[in-house]
């Protein structure tokens, strides 16, 4: 009579093990899921952005480029004074 008791007891243990092993298995699915969906609807909206960049780079350069066609030498004077600027502030003052 015990062994049948034991058996039922074991029996009811492994019936509420794999029951809680479904709950969670339920439950990392879940998860999982949800991070997926997180991690598309980010991406989506990163995909979005990175092409409104790149579109307004296209716009920038296009300004330029129609800048230069318009005014070549103020173009060249501001090209000119950029390097010119940038070479002082990178040669520093080296006394020898």
């Amino acid at each position: 009579m015990s062994t049948n008791n034991d058996n039922g007891a074991l029996k009811s243990v492994a019936d509420k093990a794999a029951l809680a092993r479904d709950h969670l298995t339920v439950g990392v699915a879940d998860a999982v899921n949800s991070g997926m969906d997180a991690a598309k609807n980010a991406k989506a909206v990163l995909d979005d952005k990175l092409e409104g960049l790149i579109d307004s780079g296209k716009d920038v350069i296009d300004q330029a480029e129609e800048l230069i066609r318009t005014r070549p030498w103020v173009s060249f004077g501001v090209a000119f004074g950029a390097g010119y600027l940038i070479a002082k502030l990178t040669r520093g003052s080296s006394k020898d």
